[in-house]
């Protein structure tokens, strides 16, 4: 079978594909054959030496099981994560825990594609816990953490101020986000749409100085939650919770089913197959489109 194979510190470009044994299931995995997994911004560093590996995202159908994994039969539609890069291949063997259910009606491309990204955005509103009538501010509303948080926050009954560039204006005011735009003077631009009642909570997935921003808007140290300055969050003393602090598989199943009932909206702005992995990282690099990157293993 074919995989993705990184064996050398070279950037995106020592990234290729290889032949490869076919997985075999441990007692408590399954092996999946993979129909679609995105691609993240945390593997970047990765590939220029980084020892942070993220999970990589995937979906499937499964075609093995081990003799003590349980919950999985063979036919089984599944989405979930590995957190290593065996996860960009036509098979996989992943541990059945790692794994739930793919809700019927929801697209292979967007199961997956649900755990890194949007977890980080679920576990950043769990964090930071919005209540209606309150206002939150978004940084990166446009990102993939971003937008997902900013959606589950309005489900929550919250106000949502995203802060973006005026190219995404459109898209977060058609899903009742409050656009604001980055940049010099977004401090006094955000308390205009705010109005009186100010701001109550702060997720950053951007970084670089949004922390400082937060405090300046007289939000509590405790209703900040950065996904991304994690030392920032250490020296002023507000969270860094994301992905991991979301709540597992039950918070997984919990997306995949808002997002088949179109209660949540995750964009995918392209698909490459397996083949040309590097031209994949090379357009997540880029960010210059509004979507996840999702890499098809079984297209040719």
């Amino acid at each position: 079978m074919k995989a993705v194979r990184y064996d050398r510190f070279e950037g995106i470009d020592g990234l290729f594909v290889d032949e490869v044994a076919e997985p075999v299931p441990g007692p408590h995995e399954v092996v999946v054959r993979v129909e679609a997994g995105a691609l993240n911004p945390g593997a970047l560093p990765a590939l220029s030496g980084s020892e942070y590996i993220p999970g990589r995202d995937l979906a499937g159908v499964v075609v093995a099981v081990g003799d003590s994994a349980t919950g999985f039969a063979v036919g089984d539609e599944v989405l979930g994560w590995l957190q290593s890069w065996d996860a960009h291949a036509e098979l996989v063997a992943i541990p059945a825990a790692q794994l739930v259910r793919k809700p019927e009606g929801l697209s292979w491309d967007v199961a997956g594609s649900l755990y890194t990204t949007p977890m980080a955005g679920l576990g950043a509103v769990r964090a930071v816990d919005p209540r209606t009538g309150e206002t939150l501010v978004v940084s990166g509303a446009s990102g993939g953490v971003g937008f997902t948080a900013a959606q589950l926050a309005i489900r929550a009954g919250a106000t949502v101020i995203g802060l973006t560039s005026a190219a995404h204006f459109d898209l977060l005011t058609r899903h009742g986000i409050r656009p604001v735009r980055y940049g010099e003077g977004e401090d006094e631009r955000i308390l205009n749409v705010a109005g009186s009642k100010g701001v109550q909570a702060f997720i950053d997935a951007v970084g670089g100085g949004y922390i400082d921003l937060a405090l300046e808007l007289g939000v509590p140290r405790d209703r900040i939650d950065t996904v991304v300055d994690y030392r920032g969050a250490k020296e002023k003393g507000v969270k860094a919770l994301g992905t991991i602090d979301a709540g597992g598989l039950p918070a997984l199943a919990e997306l995949a089913g808002l997002a088949a009932e179109g209660e949540l909206h995750i964009p995918i702005a392209a698909t490459f197959p397996l083949s040309a992995v590097q031209d994949a990282y090379r357009a997540l690099a880029n960010r210059k489109s509004h979507g996840r990157i999702v890499l098809r293993p079984q297209e040719n």
